[in-house]
């Protein structure tokens, strides 16, 4: 369904804001309302997800002006533009926006607003967090009659359109004043050809009058008017069919709209946030365990060297992990003996408990034969009943065959030769 929210943008942030959420299929307003400042638009946001808005602007704020383009200037009016129209102005024309809306050989339909207020107010849109492509000058937004104006009352002051790019607001006291102007105006442009139609057809009242077409009660008597009451309605439904059927925006330039991207950025915005967020804590945990696991590496690597060069002395240099790994596998078959029964790192793990029960027995050495099977102790202790308490309880596993023990000093050393049983 096609639905559109309109908003018309006050003059000043304490000014109400009047809305309405209108379905052009279904000529249905769906919701309308009015804010009391700017401050609320914000509760507008919930109407302006999944749907077009447009922002009219007070006509007290825009001036719109028909410019004559000088013969031959066609090509480089834009940028003649703000000279042409700076004499007749009372500000700087850097401070103003200057847009035209439509311009033929001769002339150029032009509106001028404040850049001060267009940043207001596209600020205040945005920090309410509702998007818009289109600004629309209220009156523009009125229906456009060829035979006149067409003139509303809103918030106790009128708008009035008597052209398809031109219109004005007026207050109460000043609405004769200038409907006097347009009818004069009026009188003048045609009086030519309204000439030319009596002589041919005739003298025709209702064809000399300027048609105003009022769409609210209007009292005020006007010489030379025709005054057609047109149906009443909304003042904003009838706003939201104008501002739709217009071609009219003032958003050009750097207020140009930009992609409708940042509309789905605001839905998805705190997903966006939050996904970040959870990426941003995995990828430092990440970090931290490959640097955890850095870290350990070092220190494996540290300690695998230092067991090298206890192993050989003699070797100081690693050039890579490669090489002290092939010489310490080199190291291993060594020890092996070459056999293919059990390693010399088998019998010292048998081994072990039982010298652990005898701690008085000190190992000096070891010598492993892997085609007997053998396992040759060479030890110390500091008296002989050690060596034989060793013994005993090495018996019980294996073969032990004790050689000569000789005392030096206060030390006794000899020889125990382990087997399998």
């Amino acid at each position: 369904m096609s639905e559109h929210l309109i908003i018309r943008l006050n003059s000043q942030p304490s000014d109400p804001i009047q809305w309405i959420v209108w379905s052009p299929e279904n000529k249905e307003v769906i919701a309308s309302g009015e804010l009391n400042s700017a401050e609320e638009l914000s509760s507008l946001s919930q109407y302006s997800d999944q749907r077009t808005v447009s922002a009219l602007l007070p006509s007290s704020d825009v001036l719109l002006r028909e410019v004559a383009i000088p013969e031959g200037a066609a090509r480089q009016f834009s940028s003649m533009l703000p000279f042409i129209v700076e004499d007749d102005l009372a500000q700087d024309v850097d401070e103003l926006h200057i847009v035209i809306l439509q311009k033929t050989n001769k002339i150029a339909q032009v509106a001028i607003v404040e850049h001060q207020k267009m940043e207001r107010w596209l600020e205040q849109l945005t920090e309410a967090g509702i998007y818009t492509k289109r600004f629309l000058p209220d009156v523009l937004a009125l229906p456009f009659h060829h035979d006149g104006a067409s003139m509303v009352e809103f918030n106790q002051q009128w708008l009035l359109r008597f052209s398809e790019y031109q219109g004005a607001m007026a207050e109460q006291e000043w609405l004769p004043m200038l409907l006097d102007g347009l009818v004069a105006d009026a009188a003048k442009s045609s009086i030519g050809d309204k000439e030319q139609e009596t002589s041919e057809e005739g003298s025709d009242e209702d064809s000399l009058a300027y048609t105003l077409h009022s769409y609210s009660p209007c009292e005020i008597d006007v010489a030379n008017t025709k005054h057609i009451k047109e149906s009443p309605e909304l003042v904003m439904q009838l706003l939201a069919e104008g501002a739709l059927a217009s071609k009219v925006n003032v958003l050009s330039g750097k207020y140009r709209p930009q992609s409708s991207w940042r509309k789905h950025w605001r839905v998805w915005q705190k997903v966006i946030l939050a996904f970040g967020l959870v990426m941003v804590v995995f990828v430092a945990q990440h970090i931290a365990e490959v640097q955890k696991l850095e870290q350990h590496s070092i220190a494996l690597r540290a300690e695998s060297e230092r067991i090298f060069r206890d192993v050989f002395p003699g070797k100081r240099k690693i050039p890579t992990m490669s090489y002290l790994k092939s010489q310490m596998k080199n190291e291993e078959a060594r020890l092996q003996g070459g056999s293919g029964g059990d390693d010399l790192l088998t019998w010292v793990s048998e081994l072990a408990p039982y010298l652990a029960k005898v701690p008085q027995v000190k190992l000096q050495s070891l010598k492993f034969d892997g085609k007997r099977d053998e396992l040759r102790l060479q030890a110390s202790a500091s008296d002989f009943p050690y060596f034989e308490k060793l013994t005993s309880e090495l018996s019980g596993q294996f073969e032990v065959e004790q050689g000569q023990l000789n005392k030096n000093q206060d030390q006794v050393f000899g020889a125990i030769v382990i087997r399998r049983k």
